[in-house]
């Protein structure tokens, strides 16, 4: 790197070795476990072999030996100071090697083997890594295929309408010990061996030196600084891709999955985009559902890359602009735009039939706001939260200790596709409360199935540049972004919205003990908004 700084780096190729159009991938995940294919007497990884997924590994990631049997060079990179990489890792490494990307793309374009054009993908913070390279301009990316990331780091990943994704933010950076920290190089004999060692070493003086400084061993300090910046400030808008989205117009294959923690970014990304684009959403969450297929995506990325890097006469700016998984109808469509035109419809929340209200009492969603309705309670003790459910594919669990507000059952197929949004009008004794919200869909044996989250802090109100704390008693509108979704109800189900002031250990819990109430008649309207799509969505797709 321009700093002097060497990152480790596989090649895969083609057998035959001419000049090929190349691709990247970069990624803080240790490329030898990602990436794990036999090593031949040779020295090299061999291609020709079947891939070994590792447990646990996304197998969207593992895009390597589709793109070299398509003819491209492959170069799987480890990030800076992870892996057999020299240097510090921070956050994705946007402060430590911001050019990194941009390096290694100039270094691809000037191989003998290379003809000049270079692409980029990977998945999750790989991805990352594609959008920190296309904001540098590298002159010789042509295109890029960036599989589940954020658009903006505070919104999409950190603090979901400003309340701290707990469990994913600390587990994930925490997870990151077993990357940064000295690993075994391995068999004396194989190929690199010497320059493994010496990163081995290396990182071996770099925890010496941070424990005898009285620090961590492991360099984690940059969680504690994310955490610590709890409003959207400078420090926050410097790091978000969304707000320099103009500053690129590269060619852009979006992809990635519903109810998942990156759905967001990857739907925002790509309405942001103003350069070619294509976008591909998935079902499941990061650990994608393989049994289904990749639903065309692999066929898709190797074709994008395949007229932007080689210019290849193909149809895939000419067709649909976005794949869908159908949640529901649980298939694939192609959609000629998105957003998919749909229609904002208003679903007013009321009490149950009996008039009850509270955890426990399923209250109703009506077409038309009761003119006087009671209100509906939520008591919040942050020593005995409402717990995460472990099923996505029943929320029940979850919903025995929220306020829930079902439709009616359905007569007839009802299909959403969009960003829905939950209106609470409601008042709180305490100076914070969060709101953590679920929309379901309730099959007929009961099972209610998660379709995505949705968040506010109660402070974030007036937004998430200057919190303010709530006054006792005053009532406010709080509008809740429930992130996208794909679905049909069908009929015979029911349309469910669950409502908690804690949802651990998802959301961090709020530590303020309250009492809110939430009102939804004619004069305070709390409502669910879901975007209906009135015209059929096509009845082909992969």
């Amino acid at each position: 790197m321009r700093d002097g700084v060497h990152l480790a780096v596989d090649i895969y190729r083609p057998n035959l070795l001419s000049r090929h159009a190349a691709v990247l991938i970069i990624t803080p995940y240790k490329k030898d476990a990602q990436f794990d294919m036999p090593i031949g007497s040779d020295g090299r990884r061999m291609t020709a072999l079947p891939i070994v997924i590792p447990p646990g590994v996304n197998p969207m990631l593992l895009s390597v030996k589709p793109l070299v049997d398509a003819g491209f060079v492959v170069a799987v990179a480890d990030a800076r100071g992870t892996g057999f990489s020299e240097g510090n890792y921070d956050y994705y490494n946007l402060v430590e090697g911001p050019f990194d990307g941009y390096d290694l793309v100039e270094w691809l374009a000037e191989q003998p083997w290379c003809d000049g054009n270079v692409g980029i993908t990977g998945g999750s913070a790989a991805a990352i890594s594609c959008y920190t390279t296309a904001l540098t301009h590298p002159p010789h990316l042509r295109a890029m295929a960036p599989n589940m990331h954020p658009a903006d780091f505070y919104t999409d990943q950190w603090r979901i309408g400003g309340v701290f994704r707990y469990e994913n933010r600390i587990g994930w950076a925490t997870s990151q010990y077993g990357n940064i920290s000295p690993i075994d190089p391995g068999d004396p004999e194989s190929p690199g061996y010497e320059r493994r060692r010496a990163v081995y070493e290396a990182r071996f003086d770099q925890w010496y030196r941070r424990i005898a400084a009285g620090q961590n061993p492991a360099n984690l300090d940059w969680l504690t600084k994310m955490y610590q910046h709890d409003a959207y400030d400078d420090f926050w808008r410097s790091r978000s891709f969304l707000r320099r989205a103009q500053e690129t117009s590269l060619p852009t294959l979006h992809s990635g999955v519903w109810y998942d923690h990156f759905v967001r970014g990857t739907v925002a990304s790509h309405e942001a985009s103003e350069g070619p684009k294509r976008l591909f959403v998935g079902p499941g969450s990061l650990a994608t559902r393989p049994e289904l297929g990749d639903g065309g995506l692999t066929a898709l990325q190797i074709a994008w890359f395949d007229h932007f890097l080689r210019g290849a006469k193909n149809d895939v700016l000419a067709g649909p602009q976005a794949r869908l998984y159908l949640l529901g109808d649980e298939r694939y469509v192609d959609v000629p735009t998105w957003p998919v035109p749909a229609v904002p419809t208003r679903y007013h929340l009321a009490s149950s039939a009996n008039g009850s209200v509270g955890p426990g009492a399923d209250g109703a969603l009506l077409a038309v706001a009761r003119a006087t309705d009671t209100s509906s309670l939520l008591k919040h003790d942050p020593a005995n939260p409402n717990r995460t459910p472990p099923d996505p594919a029943d929320q029940r669990s979850f919903e025995e200790g929220c306020l829930t507000f079902s439709s009616a059952v359905l007569e007839a197929d009802l299909t959403v596709v969009g960003t829905p949004r939950l209106v609470l009008h409601a008042t709180t004794d305490a100076p914070d409360v969060d709101f953590c919200v679920r929309l379901c869909d309730v099959f007929p044996d009961g099972r209610s199935r998660l379709l995505n989250t949705g968040a506010l802090k109660g402070s974030h109100v007036g937004g998430h540049e200057n919190p303010t704390a709530l006054v006792a008693g005053q009532i406010y509108e709080f509008d809740i972004e429930i992130w996208p979704t794909a679905n049909v109800f069908r009929a015979g189900h029911r349309i469910r919205v669950d409502v908690s002031t804690s949802d651990f250990p998802f959301f961090e819990v709020n530590q303020h003990p309250s009492n809110t109430e939430v009102f939804h008649d004619s004069a305070r309207p709390s409502h669910l908004l879901l975007p209906v799509v009135e015209s059929p969505l096509p009845e082909t797709g992969a």
